[in-house]
This record gives structure tokens, C-alpha cells and sequence, in this order.
């Protein structure tokens, strides 16, 4: 998070959101958590995955992994409908996961 701050911190504002798994590198006029206005700060209570604004580390991948797995462990102790939904929450956190191990980028290390 702190290459990502140096890298971005200048121009906009990153904020952690470890709820959502994520991180916001806010750009007022790309959040998706403000359709109606603009605003200064994020709507940290209305992240969109699909936001374009959306940033994640390896932390926050591992974080969605460890989420899909409690979410499995909890499938398997409730009722039918609820166990699917469940399930589909960690077939989805699982996939954020992936899509952030394919596009991840690499800081080079200092030579």
C-alpha cells in the first residue's frame, strides 16, 4: 500500500477499505459510489468492484481468499438457500482473487 500511495498519493487520494477488500485510488469523476454528485472523499460504504477506481494488493487478495473460505465453512451449516448464496459469495470472492493475481503489477525491485 505504500508504493501504491507514493505512486498515486500526489494526484488523488487512496483510501483503505479493508471491508470491501479493497482500495480506492479516488478520481471524483470515475467513482461509482457517487452517480447523483461529485464529491471530494469516497463513499467507502458503496464500493463497486467494478469501479474503475478500485485498486487491490496481495493483502487484500489474500483477505478474500481467507473470506471465501469461512463463507465455504459457513455453507455447510445453514439451510439450502442460504448455503447457495453463501457459495456464490465465495465462488465470487474467489474469482476477485484470481482477476487480481492475472492483472497484478509488479514494482521492480531497487537495483
Amino acid at each position: 500500500m505504500r508504493a501504491c500511495r507514493s505512486r498515486y498519493g500526489r494526484r488523488w487520494p487512496v483510501h483503505d477499505n479493508p471491508h470491501a477488500f479493497l482500495m480506492c485510488i479516488h478520481q471524483s469523476d470515475r467513482a461509482l459510489c457517487h452517480r447523483a454528485e461529485v464529491a471530494d472523499t469516497p463513499r467507502l460504504d458503496r464500493c463497486r468492484p467494478a469501479c474503475a477506481n478500485v485498486a487491490r494488493t496481495d493483502r487484500h487478495a489474500d483477505a478474500l481468499l481467507r473470506h471465501a473460505a469461512a463463507l465455504e465453512v459457513q455453507a455447510h451449516a445453514v439451510p439450502g438457500p442460504l448455503a447457495e448464496r453463501l457459495t456464490q459469495r465465495a465462488i465470487h470472492s474467489r474469482s476477485l482473487a484470481a482477476r487480481h493475481a492475472h492483472d497484478r503489477h509488479y514494482q521492480e525491485p531497487p537495483s
